[in-house]
């Protein structure tokens, strides 16, 4: 009896963990709270692919729960397209900003920005497109 509202919390437990996090690395990234030391966050990336996977089992088990009604929309692909782009970056990420042997620890290149941008605007998306799953 309690599968499915245990399932429905923690879908949004860890995307907001997935979520939160990378905003903030990715802002760091661009530039917000230059203060911070960029290099202690790498500390967080397991945090993120924690939510993930969180968001992975969880998905699944909601997809499972309804497979034709959710799962065959054209919004539901866009979704999971979204979320690959989002996994996809933030492994790029990764290797731009603390597995770059050239990078100066004061400086962020000019590509890691864009990945950050790029992957701020796809989560966004992607938790844009989840929500609108409930309503189409």
């Amino acid at each position: 009896i309690w599968a499915y509202p245990t399932t429905l919390t923690l879908h949004p437990i860890g995307l907001g963990v997935l979520d939160g996090v990378n905003t903030a690395v990715d802002l760091r990234v661009l530039g917000d709270a230059p203060r911070i030391p960029l290099e202690p966050m790498e500390k967080f990336f397991p945090a993120m692919w924690a939510g993930f996977w969180v968001n992975a089992v969880t998905g699944f088990l909601l997809f499972g729960a309804d497979p034709i009604e959710k799962g065959t929309t054209v919004l539901f692909m866009v979704k999971l397209g979204l979320v690959v782009a989002g996994v996809a970056l933030l492994v790029a990420l990764r290797r731009a900003v603390y597995r770059n042997p050239g990078r100066s620890p004061l400086s962020v290149s000019r590509s890691a920005q864009v990945i950050a941008a790029a992957s701020l605007f796809v989560w966004v998306a992607a938790t844009a497109a989840g929500r609108m799953m409930a309503y189409w």
